[in-house]
């Protein structure tokens, strides 16, 4: 796969995740799940629509992360993090779909509220995602790619976000870190949609 269709796929899958919440999603982080399902059912069209476009947008994101550690880069660590994020992919898709699921339950079974409740038991999953993003940029910046400073950035912000999930609970660090990472992804692919072609030897 070449640099302008990696590039391409992060870029669309950064303005189809980030994108797309910032502009469209509901907001609902700090409440409790029988709160959340009732935004969700007042919302019903807007949740099915955010969540089937967030979950191609996290298809494509991962698959440009993936090829460009496969093609376009040649450290271990960068491989390593590019194979963590596709062992994630389909459980991070699932955990993105649990809002439709819920919808759905409540529907039959009045139960929506509980698969919120257990889906949110399975956010550590995104630990695994920053992770692997972690590891791409100590592989970009070991490589000197892009002359190392988004590599770096993007260590230091996926590192911030890692921190966050751990506990530490600092609204300025969930910015920057969670944030800060989808931004640079969003330059990683401008940048390798930009450069010549340059693959890795086999």
């Amino acid at each position: 796969m070449n640099s302008k269709t990696i590039g391409s796929l992060l870029i669309i899958g950064t303005l189809l995740t980030m994108g797309v919440w910032m502009i469209f999603g509901l907001g609902t982080d700090n409440m409790s799940s029988a709160e959340k399902l009732k935004v969700f059912i007042e919302n019903k069209t807007q949740v099915q629509v955010v969540t089937l476009v967030t979950s191609l947008g996290f298809i494509c994101l991962v698959l440009g992360l993936y090829y460009s550690t496969r093609n376009l880069l040649d450290n271990i660590l960068s491989e390593i993090g590019g194979l963590l994020l596709i062992a994630s992919l389909p459980l991070m898709i699932a955990l993105n779909m649990s809002d439709i699921v819920a919808l759905e339950m409540e529907k039959q079974f009045s139960n929506g509220a509980d698969i919120l409740t257990a889906a949110n038991a399975f956010e550590y999953l995104f630990l695994t995602f920053m992770g692997g993003i972690f590891l791409i940029g100590i592989g970009l910046t070991l490589e000197r790619k892009f002359r190392g400073i988004i590599g770096v950035l993007l260590a230091i912000t996926s590192g911030l976000a890692l921190l966050s999930s751990f506990g530490l609970d600092l609204d300025m660090l969930d910015f920057i870190g969670w944030l800060g990472t989808w931004v640079l992804m969003l330059v990683t692919g401008v940048l390798f949609f930009l450069q010549k072609e340059n693959k890795k030897s086999k």
